[in-house]
């Protein structure tokens, strides 16, 4: 099993007492998952894309909101659309935004 790195952008809100800064480590199917949430996709529409069950999908997205630091879905969301563009937003200090591939 190969393991991806992702960076969580200094910049980015806590959530809770469960704040995760630095490299968070992705397996390669959560990260296939995590950088298709940038797409705003339900489930069931993730797993058709990604050939996988709905129940795996829901799986590995709750795996992926862990590893983050307890993040909602939709925070999960924007930083895969970090992830994909590779980018940061102008003018605010921080890490980067992923070390994720494409």
């Amino acid at each position: 099993m190969r393991v991806v790195s992702f960076s969580v952008p200094a910049w980015f809100p806590p959530r809770g007492e469960e704040e995760v800064r630095g490299e968070v480590q992705l397996t390669e199917q959560e990260s296939a998952v995590f950088l298709c949430l940038a797409t705003g996709a339900s489930n069931a529409e993730l797993a058709g894309e990604l050939q996988l069950s709905v129940s795996t999908v829901k799986f590995h997205v709750h795996n992926i909101r862990a590893k983050l630091g307890g993040i909602s879905r939709l925070q999960a969301c924007l930083l895969a659309a970090l992830a994909r563009e590779g980018t940061r937003p102008g003018g605010l200090s921080g890490g980067g935004a992923a070390a994720v591939p494409r």
